[in-house]
């Protein structure tokens, strides 16, 4: 029995690549978050073999157009494969795109999962508040620099850490302290 993927991608090979590219490895990727998918080149070489493969985010079955998103994202990554078989750079190169526009999928992933900030910064100058989703190291709000310092930098407006944000992880289990009693005496 084929799986939704096996047949999704005969109708598409059958539609658009004349039957050519031969069956691939596909399969669901929780991990990716801010691309819908991507194909990874096998290796031709003898000692070394391996095939390609392509992987596809899971995340798109609950979205609401899960179906049409799916099946867009498996062409996209078709269309790379197909240029790798050929031997062919197989990037977004304009052959790429050309093939893109013949098979009527997006170039880019209409529905990214953005990861949410934790960190919110303020300039000193201007009170802006810039929102981060890792650390920054030392910048300074572009505004205030362009007005005030001619566009280099000024470490009057050096953005400063405001807020940390609270994330939703599960905190880590508490365990008791080795070698010590609930009293917190040394247990002998």
């Amino acid at each position: 029995m084929k799986t939704s993927f096996e047949i999704l991608f005969e109708e598409l090979n059958q539609t658009y690549f004349s039957g050519d590219l031969p069956r691939i490895g596909i399969t669901w990727n929780s991990r990716l978050r801010s691309s819908a998918g991507r194909f990874f080149p096998g290796s031709r070489k003898w000692i070394r073999d391996y095939p390609p493969r392509i992987e596809v985010a899971s995340y798109l079955l609950g979205e609401t157009e899960a179906e049409k998103l799916v099946r867009d994202t498996l062409a996209h990554e078709m269309i790379h494969y197909w240029l790798w078989h050929r031997k062919r750079p197989y990037g977004h190169t304009p052959e790429f795109h050309a093939k893109l526009k013949e098979v009527g999928g997006p170039r880019y992933n209409p529905v990214p999962k953005q990861r949410p900030h934790k960190y919110i910064y303020r300039c000193p100058g201007c009170s802006k508040e810039f929102k981060a989703r890792r650390r920054l190291k030392s910048l300074a709000c572009l505004s205030c620099c362009k007005q005030h310092a001619g566009g280099k930098f000024d470490a009057r407006f050096k953005l400063y850490l405001e807020t940390e944000i609270e994330t939703s992880r599960k905190p880590l289990l508490e365990t008791p302290c080795l070698g010590t009693s609930e009293s917190g005496k040394k247990a002998t």
